[in-house]
């Protein structure tokens, strides 16, 4: 076994804290807050509304001020960081695999599976339509936008990149841009994406920290398992996480009902009627 270094031990607390992303979402201008949609059905204006939020989240970064663009230098210093760790954290989380660690494998990694989180989506959506409930509906269909909105983001950057999986034999720093071999498509992680893009968009639209907790923790298990089945390398991991949680983020966001508040207050001045109306939003 290959003793555990102290730059080793660093970074694998570091990787450790920074998979459950804290829980608030990115910035986002005063135009895109005050986009209303009723997104509860999954019909022509669904798709319509798929399409107009995949283009505002991809193309958000030429709207970026200056709290985002702090943001992205986080994340990407980060990544960076974790990246000149990769191999250390990879050969620590390769040294404390046990029998119990593999036999949760095919478990956990289910809840990253893009198979298995859209059958997840649908039994939510259909859970709704059977017990007429709009917010289960909503719920599965903003994880679903958010879910295939992460996972194109994703499938591009590993085009480009072409970074070689662990397994593929080679060093953590080997990459083969637009190959699109299985073994070259490590960065980033789409399954680690698509676990906390929909862990997110549910965070986002059920109450309770409960609920909370739960999604984080499975997409955070993903995450890890992804590096503990030689998938991925850490940073692979860490900026795909990052990625489905902005995207899902930015998507409720877009999302949010009326101007974003709970309430709203107007004044009506004429000189035959002065009234003031309240209105909140459930």
């Amino acid at each position: 076994m290959r003793s555990r270094t102290p730059k080793t031990a660093v970074a694998a607390v570091l990787l450790a804290a920074l998979l459950v992303l804290p829980p608030f979402p990115p910035p986002v201008s005063a135009q895109e807050t005050e986009k209303t949609a009723a997104v509860d059905r999954l019909n022509g204006a669904f798709f319509k509304n798929l399409g107009r939020d995949f283009a505002a989240v991809a193309t958000s970064p030429v709207r970026w001020k200056s709290a985002d663009l702090l943001t992205f230098a986080a994340v990407l210093g980060t990544g960076a960081i974790l990246y000149g760790f990769d191999r250390d954290v990879y050969d620590w989380v390769q040294a404390n695999r046990s029998e119990t660690s593999i036999d949760a494998s095919p478990v956990i990694s289910k809840f990253g599976n893009g198979g298995y989180l859209t059958a997840f989506i649908a039994a939510l959506y259909a859970g709704g339509e059977a017990f007429d409930e709009p917010g289960l509906r909503r719920t599965a269909l903003l994880s679903l936008e958010s879910f295939l909105t992460a996972s194109v983001l994703t499938f591009g950057l590993k085009a480009v990149a072409g970074r070689a999986r662990p397994y593929a034999g080679e060093s953590s720093a080997s990459f083969h841009p637009f190959s699109f071999q299985s073994r070259y498509v490590s960065f980033p992680s789409g399954d680690a994406a698509g676990a906390f893009a929909v862990a997110t968009a549910i965070a986002r639209e059920t109450p309770g920290v409960a609920v909370d907790i739960l999604a984080y923790t499975l997409a955070g298990l993903v995450a890890v398992y992804r590096v503990h089945d030689r998938k991925h390398w850490p940073s692979d991991v860490f900026v795909g996480s990052a990625l489905g949680y902005f995207v899902a983020s930015k998507i409720s966001a877009l999302n949010k009902r009326g101007s974003g508040k709970d309430y709203h207050v107007s004044f009506q001045l004429n000189p035959r009627c002065q009234s003031v109306t309240l209105t909140v939003y459930f």
